[in-house]
């Protein structure tokens, strides 16, 4: 099924966040796109109802909020001194972001209305692209960068078309390098050596965010779950997951 491209007039662009796992560290939620081309199998966003698209079709549609910028501008009353998390529901680097530009036109604003924090989360090394911007909003921002796993055949399986994990290596350092606040978002945990997770990345982060395999009623992997059922075990699990932590304190403080 070819990918399906949707221009819309977005009505607001700053989700207030009053449940829900980022809510105690933020006021909002940006997301440029609606949808998202990486297609991870074990997204939670298609547990939440869209009108105009079937869960089951999650990652083969994307909608372009092409309004997006201008809205911070109209709301930009909201954006000073709050929290804002960059995307919560989409990755706003995926590939559309060549053609749209949306997430660097985002910032542009954000940059004018002084923001309190920011996090972007993302798994795609084109936020380099945007590098010299964001060292502009300084200690305000961090940015998270996915990392599930060590092994890029495990990557491959749940995120098929997500950038691979030397990728995402290659973006940590630049980040770090650049004196960017970066943390791994390990979340969720996909089968991996914890070990040698924690050695590839330590390097450039400090802290992480490590959650587990969550919605799996939306997972639209069950073989998976079933060929790692091992992995994923839930008191192997459980430990995997504390030795992570120990590992690499909560990036959520």
């Amino acid at each position: 099924m070819k990918l399906q491209i949707t221009e819309i007039q977005a009505v607001s662009i700053l989700t207030p966040q009053k449940v829900g796992s980022i809510s105690s560290g933020y006021d909002f939620s940006l997301n440029p796109y609606a949808g998202c081309a990486f297609a991870c199998s074990y997204c939670y966003v298609p547990k939440f109802p869209n009108k105009r698209h079937e869960s089951s079709n999650w990652g083969k549609w994307i909608e372009v909020k092409i309004n997006a910028a201008e809205l911070i501008r109209k709301d930009r009353h909201k954006v000073f001194g709050s929290r804002i998390f960059f995307s919560s529901a989409t990755d706003p680097y995926q590939y559309i972001e060549l053609q749209y530009r949306l997430t660097r036109k985002c910032l542009q604003e954000l940059l004018l209305y002084q923001p309190k924090k920011l996090t972007m989360h993302t798994r795609s090394h084109l936020i380099l692209q945007d590098i010299e911007l964001l060292k502009k909003f300084g200690h305000r921002l961090q940015v998270g960068v996915s990392f599930p796993t060590d092994n890029d055949n495990i990557r491959a399986e749940f995120e098929p078309n997500a950038p691979s994990i030397k990728r995402r290596l290659q973006l940590i350092e630049a980040l770090s390098n650049a004196g960017i606040k970066v943390y791994a978002s390990i979340s969720p945990l996909l089968p991996c050596s914890v070990e040698n997770l924690v050695a590839m990345i330590k390097p450039y982060v400090k802290t992480a965010w490590v959650d587990q395999m969550n919605w799996l009623e939306v997972n639209r992997s069950p073989d998976l779950l079933q060929k790692y059922a091992e992995f994923f075990d839930k008191k192997n699990y459980q430990q995997k997951i504390i030795a992570l932590e120990k590992a690499l304190p909560s990036s959520l403080n």
